[in-house]
């Protein structure tokens, strides 16, 4: 299926980024393209795995040249850059916008363009009903896909997208910052202790995006005809794959003994 084609992952030097290059490195697959804008996390990525299947490129998703000069040739896409921190995109709404709506918006185009076969857009928890900037704007992201995906019917193009939740000991998550607070004697805290946190694994975060990539070819492929675009996926309706959650407080109190509610 993946023999001798090309896979394009935009924000490729993040958590999700390096847990998927990682599996299909061992893979039939031709090429795989890394797309930041962090030189440096490219850097240490290329002497980490001096593999020539691997090829980097520098570029911002703001950007839609330096899309169009990656986007060549590629069959598949992960679209997984974005600004994902909650205190961020509330700090700068603005800067949210630009790379979470715009960002999504120029690699849909870009990959329409260049005729891609199918582009997965990732999402979050957090953009349903959402209350802050980052769900707000990784909601607006889902439906720039499912706006864009109207015009594809007929074409074989598919783009979808998929909500998953909290990964754990991603960098920013919760997980880093109690063991930090544990390390430095200080106590944990909860901003509200009605939060449940859905958690995945990075192993479970990739074969759930590993199956998500199987079924839009499988559709691609078998169903060509009543291709339902726009189609968004999450792990509990799907595949009969479950995502565990566990209540913020019990997280916390697991992980230590002092657990305060900050101001």
């Amino acid at each position: 299926m993946f023999k001798d084609k090309i896979l394009l992952i935009t924000g490729g030097t993040g958590s999700f980024g390096t847990t998927v290059l990682k599996r299909f490195l061992t893979s039939e697959i031709n090429e795989i393209r890394i797309f930041s804008r962090d030189e440096k996390k490219q850097d240490d990525m290329r002497q980490q795995y001096l593999n020539n299947k691997i090829k980097y490129y520098i570029g911002d998703v703001r950007d839609k040249r330096s899309l169009d000069a990656v986007m060549k040739g590629v069959d598949f896409v992960f679209h997984a850059a974005a600004l994902k921190q909650v205190p961020s995109c509330e700090f700068f709404p603005m800067e949210a916008v630009r790379t979470n709506v715009i960002g999504c918006e120029n690699v849909l185009d870009s990959a329409l363009e260049h005729s891609v076969k199918n582009v997965i857009v990732l999402s979050t928890d957090k953009a349903v009903y959402p209350i802050n900037a980052m769900g707000m704007t990784k909601a607006l992201s889902e439906k720039v896909m499912i706006a864009k995906s109207r015009n594809l019917n007929g074409t074989g193009i598919v783009f979808c997208g998929t909500r998953y939740g909290n990964v754990m000991a991603s960098r920013g998550s919760v997980i880093p910052l109690l063991v930090d607070q544990i390390k430095n004697g200080q106590p944990l805290t909860i901003t509200d202790p009605k939060m449940t946190r859905f958690m995945m694994t990075l192993r479970m975060h990739w074969a759930w995006s590993f199956l998500l990539l199987n079924k839009a070819l499988m559709v691609t492929f078998l169903f060509r005809k009543r291709l339902q675009q726009h189609w968004t996926f999450w792990p509990k309706r799907y595949l009969n794959f479950t995502i565990p959650q566990i209540p913020s407080v019990s997280l916390a109190h697991g992980m230590g003994k002092n657990c305060t509610r900050p101001l």
